[in-house]
């Protein structure tokens, strides 16, 4: 950017929300309760999300190869892999660019910190509200639409500074 320009900071907010409500973008929903799943799903598809849906944290492992995730929402507390061990996995494999929310009741400073350490971004209990929960999902596409974005003009800018002999 040259002296003098500027950015058109309403262009660019308008921008991403398009982007963020881009529907194609999937929303994996990690919990061993059938029910709660299903709910959560039913709640999420009925406002025009498209979920993936898995029983633990194994399971969602497997799904992340076929399918592009935005948002995960996974319980903390589950059989075979909890929430916190697949949230590990995911960052390890690279998946940086999901926003991962922890859908749980667990809410002491001990329990963020140790999920904010394994790489969550964001808490929900799970007696939320549409509102909050929607609300939730959207920023987390935000988020997903604001990595990746940075992620490709890093990659742009190193190709662009690569001295070509």
């Amino acid at each position: 950017m040259t002296t003098g320009e500027t950015i058109d900071v309403g262009a660019v907010t308008g921008k991403l929300r398009v982007l963020a409500q881009d529907k194609r973008h999937q929303i994996l929903i990690v919990d061993d309760d059938e029910l709660e799943l299903a709910l959560i799903a039913d709640r999420l598809e009925s406002h025009g999300f498209e979920t993936v849906r898995a029983a633990n944290g194994v399971e969602a492992l497997r799904l992340i190869e076929d399918h592009v995730i935005a948002v995960v929402l996974v319980d903390w507390e589950m059989p075979v892999m909890d929430g916190i061990e697949l949230t590990e996995r995911l960052r390890a494999r690279g998946l940086n660019d999901a926003s991962i929310i922890m859908l749980t009741v667990r809410d002491s400073i001990l329990d963020y910190q140790t999920g904010y350490r394994a790489g969550v971004d964001d808490y929900v209990s799970k007696k939320v509200r549409d509102t909050e929960l929607l609300a939730r999902i959207h920023a987390g596409l935000n988020t997903f639409v604001l990595r990746r974005a940075l992620r490709e003009a890093q990659a742009a800018l190193a190709d662009a500074l690569t001295v070509k002999y």
